[in-house]
């Protein structure tokens, strides 16, 4: 009989023998699974295609620049003699319904701009020539009729003194309407231009307006400060102050040139070729000879993309006549820009004034003293209380469309691209 050390022995070799036998079975099991899943892997390498190089990914697009349009617009002088002021409701001054035909396009413009000749009356009391005061019914009648500013700087600014100037700024500034060309204060002398905001596609985009006169009829301002007097220099100082201050857009109204002339002069021609060599002004609306003349783009301007320049507009109401010796005396132009501003992601901008547009008008003397669109009078759209023949609105169309460009000739008023703008207080 075995004894137990042995069967002992015998078991334990049996149990060794068995864990050989299966660590065996698995290393052949784990083998021939490799095999076989590199044998699978080298055929499906063989059998399949090379792989496509990986695409390049695609660059993030740049944002699309933010692009606003707008216009900015001005008539001729508002120029209000004693019979204008006649034909007002009571001679107070409201010529709102006198210059209702033109309110399509003071209204229809973003910015607009009149040219206030005259100084308001500091007494209330109206006066003509030679020495003209207004009231501040004409005043609220241009804020109401779509105007947002005036330029003040003309040769009867000082019609009525200091005093005269401080109650036109006041007129304007209590309809929210903004001035330049005249300054109350010192203060206001130091930063003569009037900044404008419109805000369009989410910007806030501001216009500075700059004014100013070749002289006051043989006055002197005193203080010197309170009229704006023609300077190239200090134009160009003054709009680069404005760009500083954070205007967009410099738009200069400017006196100057010779009085019932058709064509510009070469004081006039020579101003305007020097404002726009200062690469700071965007576009130069002239007056002073109360007759229209003709617009171009000049050389240079901002970023040398050119300055447009109408040399005048003429008159947008007065009583001149043709006994001055010219029919232009009784026609008148709203004249606009179209103006472009782009901005890139990083905030810069870019502006670009793209066209210049003018429409005519006319004034009926005898039908008291109301604007007449001529262009659509010429093509027969004649109002019932006109006292002008079909064969008078023909000589005068004739007699506009010869000086000025009519190239830039527009019938129909533009649109406001959004609200209003609001006029910052100055000083």
């Amino acid at each position: 009989m075995p004894t137990p050390t042995s069967s002992r022995a015998r078991a334990s070799r049996r149990r060794a023998l068995l864990l050989v036998l299966l660590v065996a079975s698995l290393a052949v099991t784990v083998t021939t699974t490799l095999l076989l899943d590199r044998g699978a892997a080298t055929g499906a390498a063989s059998s399949a295609p090379a792989a496509a190089t990986p695409a390049a990914p695609t660059p993030t697009p740049s944002p699309t620049p933010t692009e606003a349009h707008f216009t900015i617009g001005y008539a001729g002088d508002v120029l209000t003699h004693m019979p204008v002021m006649d034909d007002t409701a009571g001679g107070g001054g409201d010529i709102e319904p006198l210059i209702a035909a033109a309110r399509p396009w003071s209204e229809g413009v973003d910015l607009a701009l009149c040219g206030m000749e005259v100084p308001v009356s500091p007494d209330g009391v109206p006066s003509g020539y030679p020495m003209f005061g207004s009231t501040t019914a004409v005043v609220d009648a241009l804020s109401r009729s779509g105007w947002d500013g005036c330029a003040t700087a003309s040769n009867h600014s000082w019609d009525r003194g200091f005093d005269g100037v401080v109650t036109t700024a006041d007129a304007l500034r209590a309809d929210s309407m903004g001035y330049s060309g005249t300054n109350r204060t010192q203060a206001e002398a130091a930063a003569p231009y009037q900044l404008y905001d419109l805000t369009r596609d989410g910007m806030t985009i501001t216009v500075a307006q700059l004014s100013s006169t070749y002289g006051l009829n043989g006055f002197s301002a005193d203080p010197e400060w309170a009229v704006n007097l023609n300077d190239v220099a200090w134009i160009e100082a003054r709009a680069r102050a404005a760009r500083e201050a954070g205007a967009d857009v410099v738009v200069l109204h400017a006196q100057i040139g010779e009085e019932y002339s058709p064509d510009p002069v070469p004081e006039q021609t020579e101003f305007a070729q020097a404002v726009a060599a200062t690469g700071q002004v965007d576009v130069l609306f002239g007056a002073h000879p109360h007759v229209p003349e003709t617009n171009e783009l000049l050389p240079g301007g901002p970023g040398g993309r050119g300055m447009w320049v109408s040399y005048s507009a003429g008159n947008f109401i007065s009583n001149q006549s043709e006994a001055l010796g010219t029919i232009l005396v009784e026609i008148g132009l709203f004249v606009w820009v179209d103006v472009v501003v782009t901005q890139d992601a990083d905030g810069t901008r870019d502006v670009s004034v793209q066209a210049l547009h003018w429409h005519p008008f006319t004034v009926d003397l005898g039908g008291g003293h109301r604007l007449v669109d001529l262009a659509a009078a010429q093509q027969g759209r004649v109002p019932a209380d006109s006292t002008l023949s079909a064969e008078e609105i023909d000589r005068r169309w004739q007699a506009v469309t010869e000086v000025v460009n009519a190239q830039t000739l527009t019938d129909d008023p533009p649109a406001p691209s959004g609200d209003a703008p609001v006029a910052r207080p100055r000083g």
